[in-house]
């Protein structure tokens, strides 16, 4: 028998992996279920097992954590809901990894990979710590506009992301225009700002304008499947969503 060590904090998640365990792998024994870094670093000190299935997330903190206080060369298959770009960390360290909900044949493709290294003495020399830090670079969260730095009158002024209406390009210039109305002159373009604002909040929704979802008073079909913007405070000139873009911004106002 093969003693597998599940750490997962989802009790729901971690009763169907080992029920797909016991159907994919008779031999793999469960020895117990844990679901925090703290209770799988008590369980390491005391214990060993042949192999663990590893969620990232746990009820206590990142994962990558039980490294820091732990020497572990025990093979582990990772179950995460990364996304592909954060899955290329784990490709490249050749760890095995499971994205959630669980796939059966990717199960037992991990199973047998895992078959596959028992005799390979070198399996276990795998950093951790710096899968860890290549995963919490990728993930991380990019830094979105704050403030605007506006040069008015003579004076310099701030305004806030969140008093943004819209920006509008105008006669070969870019504009500002707070839920106030009161519009001032932007020294950037409208791809510039494309990459800084937060697409939740903002919009492209055409070459001429970027527009904040708190800007929205109604949206109006148009023709051959356009879409009619009306905003507050209002344009001077007319807001049309093409039929290319229609369908992408009514998944972003549904986010």
């Amino acid at each position: 028998m093969i003693d597998v060590l599940i750490v997962e904090d989802e009790m729901p998640s971690a009763r169907k992996l080992k029920a797909m365990l016991e159907k994919v792998a008779p031999d793999f024994n469960i020895v117990t279920i844990l679901d925090s870094v703290n209770d799988t670093c008590d369980f390491l000190s005391q214990n060993t097992v042949e192999l663990i299935f590893l969620d990232i997330h746990l009820a206590d903190g990142n994962s990558f954590l039980i490294f820091e206080q732990q020497n572990i060369n025990t093979p582990i298959i990772f179950t995460t809901a990364f996304d592909q770009y954060a899955i290329q960390a784990f490709e490249q360290n050749s760890i095995g990894y499971l994205l959630k909900p669980i796939n059966h044949e990717k199960l037992i493709m991990a199973i047998d990979k895992f078959r596959a290294t028992l005799d390979d003495k070198n399996s276990g020399n795998i950093d951790y710590n710096l899968l860890g830090q290549m995963i919490a670079k990728q993930q991380k969260q990019p830094e979105y506009r704050e403030r605007f730095m506006i040069h008015y009158r003579g004076k310099i002024k701030t305004i806030s992301i969140n008093d943004v209406a819209y920006i509008y390009a105008e006669n070969r210039g870019v504009f500002l225009c707070t839920f106030e109305g009161r519009i001032y002159d932007i020294n950037q373009t409208l791809e510039q700002l494309s990459d800084e604002l937060n697409p939740r909040n903002f919009f492209r929704a055409n070459r001429k304008f970027i527009i904040s979802i708190s800007s929205i008073n109604e949206a109006h079909l148009y023709s051959k499947s356009k879409l009619k913007l009306e905003l507050n405070p209002p344009t001077n000139s007319e807001v049309i969503i093409s039929s290319e873009k229609a369908s992408k911004f009514k998944k972003w106002l549904a986010k």
